[in-house]
């Protein structure tokens, strides 16, 4: 993404997570996004490859959103402590 704790390059995947309001609003906006045009274009045929995709990339972003959210929650409780 476009941030700088996003750029720097001697941090490390897991560094990265949790820190970055921009990566997760960004990624809260793609994961509601692709789902809305999933359900709006693709339900009906969930099997054609253009659903596929778009479920592979939808969940994605959720799942990669989820991670940001668990180690954001991790981080405030650790620092609340």
């Amino acid at each position: 993404m476009a941030c700088s704790t996003c750029r720097d390059s001697r941090n490390r995947f897991k560094q990265k997570l949790g820190r970055c309001h921009q990566c997760m609003w960004q990624l809260t906006l793609l994961s509601i996004l692709s789902w809305t045009v999933w359900a709006y274009r693709y339900l009906v045929h969930p099997t054609s490859v253009e659903s596929i995709t778009l479920i592979f990339a939808a969940s994605s972003f959720s799942l990669l959103l989820l991670a940001h959210l668990v180690v954001a929650l991790k981080l405030k409780l650790n620092n609340k402590t």
